[in-house]
């Protein structure tokens, strides 16, 4: 679903690209770089919080660390009336990190993580199928992951 963007001052956008770059960060920290009080910088935080704009906070995992270092992607097609319940159902799984609907050859563009190519192949061979209402999978193995944000 698409939302409306909602304007922000330089301000705003200062303290989001802190928060993206260290979710850690103190009011007393951001305060200080951005050279505005400590209340200012927790009035704009609390707003952005409030209006939706910051979502939550989370930690940035890195998964090869964590031995998955296998990122497939799996375009996925099905019909439209069926798209919710495929994305629900792929809700459940853990080896998905990333679920988009896309335009172009695919209806679902499913980003998987695993730690080995049978893994992969689990998902994509054993998993997959019990999701009846998928018609059909088109899977491309990242060779080389260059750039990759939370």
């Amino acid at each position: 679903m698409l939302s409306v963007a909602v304007e922000l001052d330089e301000v705003d956008q200062k303290i989001i690209e802190m928060l993206r770059r260290n979710g850690r960060a103190s009011y007393k920290e951001i305060a200080e770089e951005l050279g505005v009080g400590v209340a200012t910088v927790y009035k704009r935080i609390k707003r952005l919080e409030r209006i939706g704009v910051i979502k939550g906070y989370t930690a940035v995992i890195d998964e090869s660390k964590l031995g998955k270092n296998i990122v497939g992607y799996v375009g996925l097609e099905v019909r439209p009336a069926d798209t919710s319940k495929v994305i629900s159902e792929l809700l459940k799984l853990d080896d998905v990190v990333e679920l988009v609907t896309v335009t172009g050859a695919f209806d679902i563009l499913v980003k998987v993580r695993a730690k080995s190519l049978e893994d992969l192949w689990r998902f994509i061979y054993v998993k997959t199928p019990r999701i009846k209402e998928i018609l059909k999978t088109t899977t491309m193995i990242a060779i080389d992951v260059i750039k990759e944000e939370a």
